[in-house]
């Protein structure tokens, strides 16, 4: 029976074999990507098998991922770790999505012990993506990655609470598990746990502990970070007001792709503030802002194409023409990106 099972199982692959074979004009090479995913792959694993996944994670890498779901399927219902996990990540990113497909394999390798599959699963009951909104299952599986040190996990749950803020511990808890986070380096938890202390969420505020890990948070990469350290000494928010200093943390922010730091380096060359007015380089940096939807951006940009006296052929620009600044600032925190 096992021989049989283990012969229609090659059958499979090999139809998908055919089947990518048939629809790529050149061979593909194998990424960086491919070699760290293979390195996690089962020594039981047949030299086949690894083919079709080195074959199935060039599509993913591609964003080909109606090719890479027909390779990853039979090595997935084969039990192999990797492709199911993938094979969930391609569920959730082909158009059209499907989101009940991709929770029942990250389900099954949840079943297996991988923490991403469990913080993944965490983030589906948080949002109800494919499934019920469910707080408490999504704080199950939050622990479940964290028992296996998931600094994501960790992260995520914080946030979890940090949305809970109606409840009088989710302040202590939110600020807990960004906590932790942050001890083993990530990111984000960084970043938001430096504007707790910034604004006073939940604890005292402290300005000089938010530059710090404003600027571990920098280090580690996050563009908003560059801006917070800009806004601070644009202010003189727990440094001596330099503006000079502001631009240059500013340009380091909007260059790696912060909206907010692209409208307040736009306003530093509107107003000739720590660089040299210059109208056209503010413009540049409002296009950039309103490119990713940045409100505030999109405003100040229709402002600076009429005091330029220049208005770019942009189908965008009647729409962004027909908007008004509205009279009073109502800027919330902008969001996680989970």
């Amino acid at each position: 029976m096992l021989k049989t099972l283990t012969n229609i199982t090659r059958y499979s692959l090999a139809i998908s074999c055919a089947i990518y074979i048939t629809g790529c004009s050149t061979a593909p090479t194998t990424s960086q990507l491919i070699d760290t995913q293979l390195s996690n792959t089962a020594a039981h694993h047949s030299p086949f098998h690894n083919e079709v996944l080195n074959m199935a994670l060039m599509e993913m890498n591609n964003k080909n991922y109606g090719k890479a779901i027909d390779l990853l399927g039979p090595l997935a219902d084969f039990g192999i770790l990797v492709a199911q996990l993938n094979l969930a990540s391609a569920y959730e990113r082909h158009l059209p999505g499907n989101e009940r497909t991709a929770v029942k394999w990250y389900f099954k390798a949840a079943k297996q012990g991988s923490s991403h599959a469990q913080n993944k699963l965490g983030l589906i009951y948080a949002y109800g993506h494919g499934v019920p909104k469910d707080s408490e299952k999504a704080i199950t599986w939050f622990e479940k990655a964290i028992k296996q040190n998931s600094a994501d996990a960790m992260f995520n749950l914080g946030h979890l609470y940090q949305q809970q803020l109606s409840e009088n511990s989710s302040y202590t808890k939110s600020i807990q598990w960004y906590m932790r986070a942050a001890d083993v380096g990530h990111p984000m938890a960084t970043h938001h746990l430096a504007k707790f202390y910034a604004e006073g969420s939940g604890v005292k505020v402290n300005e000089s502990l938010a530059l710090e890990l404003y600027h571990s948070a920098a280090e580690l990469g996050v563009p908003d970070s560059y801006y917070e350290i800009g806004k601070h000494y644009n202010i003189g928010a727990g440094v001596r007001k330099n503006s000079i200093t502001a631009a240059k943390w500013f340009q380091k922010g909007a260059t790696l792709g912060s909206a907010d730091a692209q409208v307040a380096l736009g306003d530093l060359y509107w107003h000739g503030k720590g660089v040299e007015k210059e109208l056209i380089q503010a413009t540049k940096w409002y296009k950039r802002a309103a490119d990713q939807g940045h409100n505030d951006g999109k405003l100040k940009l229709v402002e600076a194409y009429k005091a330029n006296g220049t208005l770019p052929q942009d189908p965008t620009n009647a729409e962004l023409l027909s908007q008004r600044p509205s009279k009073k600032s109502n800027k919330k925190l902008r969001g996680i990106q989970w």
